[in-house]
């Protein structure tokens, strides 16, 4: 446990540093164009926490960019540079849905882990394609996760028009899923999913496969130096494919949870560019797992915050696009004595 809270306090470090002082920055910024920087500042970091309904929607953003950014984290160790998390979110959205509306005659006790499974096997499809074609044929991961991404959006346009959609709906949505299957909420907090405590555990979780276990440090090992891997008997193609089956799954997992905890159906534009956020939150925490929940807090945190800030202020939504970049650049950037190379 001490070692666990020890690496945590490690991993959070460099993202809570550059987070400060992006903020920093920020204020001086908002300074030169507002009015009332100190209650712009106010609404961008605290408007979150002014009611309940805030802080549930604020909890319900950061669930998604965690999932994602976990299942980057799995594939990056294993050396792939996995990019479609935006079409994993969307294939496991689907295919809970089209379960959902489709199998209403089963009971709750069957349709829930029935629809969960196949958000998440949708997903875990969506990693394995490019895992298997990236081992066996070397094909750029880059490459086809990008075209999975735009396959399967038009893909789930057609279905969301086609198929599944509710006539009695304005727009690109599907039927609403049984209440009985809907993700319970927090004790307490109306409109906050309970997802956001799966996040988290499966947070800790990746943290202790990756680091805690044999087949974590086979997984680090292939995606450090492939050739020294395979030279010492560890199954580094396995590792592989199996490391984006499960950053598949976490991506699926994150439509599922989606459809189920907050939408209660599928919607064609449900998402603001999740997948590449999470992306975003998994490279800013250096691809740790507890670094990368802390990033996915901070980051809905401003996504939400900024919607409060322009409403209340006159400093414009994309004031944040700016603060990314900002937060881009110093977490990427690395601090060295003089004469040492970055």
């Amino acid at each position: 446990m001490r070692e666990l809270v020890l690496d945590c306090l490690r991993a959070v470090r460099a993202p809570l540093t550059a987070i400060l002082l992006t903020l920093a920055l920020g204020f001086v910024l908002v300074s030169a164009i507002a009015d009332d920087p100190v209650r712009a500042y106010r609404d961008l970091l605290l408007a979150n926490f002014d009611s309940l309904g805030n802080f549930a929607l604020f909890l319900n953003r950061a669930t998604p960019l965690t999932l994602i950014a976990l299942g980057v984290i799995f594939s990056f160790r294993a050396g792939i540079f996995n990019v479609g998390g935006e079409g994993q979110l969307y294939a496991g959205a689907i295919a809970t849905t089209i379960v959902g509306v489709t199998f209403t005659s089963l009971p709750a006790l069957l349709l829930f882990p029935l629809a969960l499974i196949a958000g998440i096997l949708a997903g875990a499809l969506l990693g394995w394609i490019p895992a298997v074609l990236k081992v066996r044929f070397a094909v750029d991961e880059v490459v086809t996760t990008l075209m999975l991404n735009i396959i399967v959006l038009l893909f789930t346009s057609y279905l969301a028009n086609q198929v599944i959609r509710d006539p009695t709906s304005y727009g690109a949505v599907s039927r609403v899923l049984p209440e009985a299957i809907w993700l319970p909420a927090l004790p307490g907090m109306r409109g906050a999913t309970s997802g956001i405590v799966i996040a988290v555990v499966l947070a800790c979780l990746t943290w202790v496969v990756l680091f805690r276990t044999e087949w974590g440090a086979q997984l680090r090992a292939a995606g450090t130096n492939l050739r020294f891997a395979r030279s010492v008997g560890i199954p580094a193609d396995r590792r592989i494919i199996t490391a984006m089956l499960i950053a598949g799954g976490f991506g699926g997992l994150a439509g599922t949870l989606y459809v189920l905890g907050i939408g209660h159906r599928f919607e064609q534009n449900f998402s603001p560019d999740y997948g590449l956020v999470g992306l975003t939150c998994a490279l800013l925490a250096r691809i740790h797992p507890i670094g990368a929940l802390a990033t996915a807090i901070f980051y809905a945190m401003m996504i939400n915050g900024s919607a409060y800030m322009q409403i209340s202020t006159d400093v414009p939504r994309s004031l944040v696009d700016l603060l990314t970049g900002l937060l881009v650049l110093l977490m990427t950037a690395r601090l060295t004595r003089k004469g040492q190379r970055a």
